[in-house]
């Protein structure tokens, strides 16, 4: 603190740096922090979102490709479908995807030599992550098919 004169004769008490009429940024920072804490929040979000959804679509990938290898070892077409639905489901649920997935099962070519083709689509829930722009749901699509053999018998193909 620093003595000034003020009017002729008398004595005020200054902080340094301060001049009259002039504003500082004291507080400033408090408005700094809470912009940049927003700023990190949405960028958190950002990442998080993007990690569900690239995790997401890889369990739905793997689900649609294991889907179809069960399904191309069964000896029936209703079959396949049944092993491929079910082989879908716990694929996604042994890797924690909450989703109940609509499997469609193309069993159009079910003889020897032929192939099963199936489609995934499992709709993602991203509303924790909405804040950083992402959609409240998202809707994740896979598709896979395998081969049937050659030398097999194959019950009431289509």
């Amino acid at each position: 603190m620093t003595a000034v004169l003020g009017s002729p004769g008398v004595l005020q008490a200054r902080r340094p740096g301060k001049e009259c009429g002039r504003r500082t940024d004291e507080g400033s920072l408090s408005v700094e922090m809470v912009i940049l804490a927003v700023v990190v929040a949405t960028a958190l979000c950002l990442g998080i979102g993007a990690g569900t959804l690239v995790l997401a679509d890889g369990r739905v990938s793997a689900a649609a490709a294991a889907a179809a290898r069960a399904a191309s070892q069964q000896n029936h077409p209703a079959a396949a479908a049944a092993v491929a639905r079910a082989s879908a489901q716990q694929v996604l649920t042994d890797s924690g995807t909450t989703c109940i997935p609509d499997v469609d099962v193309d069993t159009s070519q079910f003889r020897p030599g032929g192939r099963v083709d199936v489609q995934v689509n499992c709709r993602v829930d991203l509303t924790p992550v909405a804040i950083a722009g992402f959609p409240a749901h998202r809707t994740l699509s896979a598709s896979a098919g395998a081969p049937l053999e050659r030398h097999r018998s194959y019950q009431d193909s289509p």
